[in-house]
């Protein structure tokens, strides 16, 4: 049986992303049958400030040592405003291709966001982090455009006020418990750059064998 596991974070969370690709890269080394269930937690909303470019990019910097291959300099043009259409498409994508589908087109969005330097509030851009997930573009940007998909945003929002979420990302396992930003929460800010004390690499397997390790792939 498949097993669900709830990840509440922001798309533009360097180290809600760190999280995210820790988990499907555990996931894919043990072949077990996990969905990891995104849902949006949009910092706009929670600060009720746009996206914070001063604090993005020095983040970004700092967890390229630790995960290279997701993280690259910003190199866009243009920087997004907002980051609601982003999560309104994976809302689409539960709406119409399901959980996993989901999954997958959050995990683009932050690749094209944070590798590729896309503005991921633009709709072509959109459309390529479909292409990217390997999903029907088609089924999810009609979704995206004709359904209430921003409904389904602010009811996860309205949800977490009741959830003891203490940042992005927060992780609910099968058995009811969380945690909050696995092996990477030693961290403070200092003369306007983040500085990382001790780090847990592994915690995110550890965790994930732990709370769904019996959840084999047939």
């Amino acid at each position: 049986m498949t097993a669900h596991i709830e990840v509440w974070s922001d798309l533009h969370c360097a180290w809600a992303t760190t999280a995210v690709h820790r988990l499907r890269r555990a996931r894919e080394k043990h072949g077990l049958d996990v969905v990891f269930d995104q849902r949006a937690w949009p910092l706009e909303w929670v600060n009720t400030s746009g996206t914070p470019r001063h604090i993005v990019e020095p983040e970004t910097a700092v967890l390229s040592n630790h995960e290279p291959e997701i993280f690259s300099r910003f190199r866009g043009d243009s920087w997004p405003s907002t980051f609601l259409p982003a999560f309104e498409l994976v809302a689409a994508a539960r709406r119409a291709l399901g959980m996993r589908a989901a999954e997958d087109v959050d995990y683009a969005l932050r690749l094209r966001f944070f590798r590729e330097s896309a503005d991921v509030s633009l709709r072509h851009e959109l459309a390529r982090a479909c292409d990217d997930a390997g999903i029907d573009t088609d089924a999810v940007m009609s979704a995206w455009e004709s359904e209430p998909v921003r409904a389904d945003v602010a009811a996860d929002f309205a949800r977490s006020a009741g959830l003891p979420i203490d940042g992005s990302p927060q992780i609910f396992w099968p058995d009811g418990s969380t945690t909050h930003n696995p092996g990477m929460t030693d961290h403070e800010w200092v003369r306007g750059l983040p500085r990382i004390g001790v780090t847990d690499p592994d915690a995110c397997e550890r965790l994930l064998l732990t709370h769904a390790g019996c959840a084999t792939s047939t």
